[in-house]
């Protein structure tokens, strides 16, 4: 039920992210990310952007498509928050959309 959380490790191979035996688990999305994950030789590697300080949350981007969107709502609190877990490849095609429902949204309460 809900997203799936898939590290693509090769052509053949998935881990799945949400294995309660896979700390990676815990990391949660961000607007602004302060890791990544990187594959590199099979093996999944968190990669900081940034020194991260002792008990500091450390959050990546998801990297979701549009597809599901609205489905998945953002609560990251950063200041650069775009409201929904998409990647920030899409961010400017997201601004689009959601500006397009807010509209819909506005003009059905007319």
């Amino acid at each position: 039920d809900g997203a799936v959380y898939i590290f693509t490790l090769n052509k053949r191979y998935d881990l799945d992210g949400n294995a309660e035996w896979n700390p990676a688990r815990l990391i949660n999305h961000s607007c602004a990310p302060n890791c990544e994950a990187e594959v590199i030789r099979g093996h999944i590697w968190i990669l900081a952007y940034c020194d991260i300080k002792s008990g500091e949350e450390l959050s990546f981007d998801y990297g979701f498509d549009l597809d599901s969107w609205q489905e998945h709502p953002c609560r990251c609190g950063k200041d650069a928050c775009e409201g929904f877990i998409v990647a920030q490849e899409h961010w400017p095609e997201l601004r689009k959309m959601v500006a397009e429902r807010d509209a819909c949204i506005a003009e059905s309460r007319e």
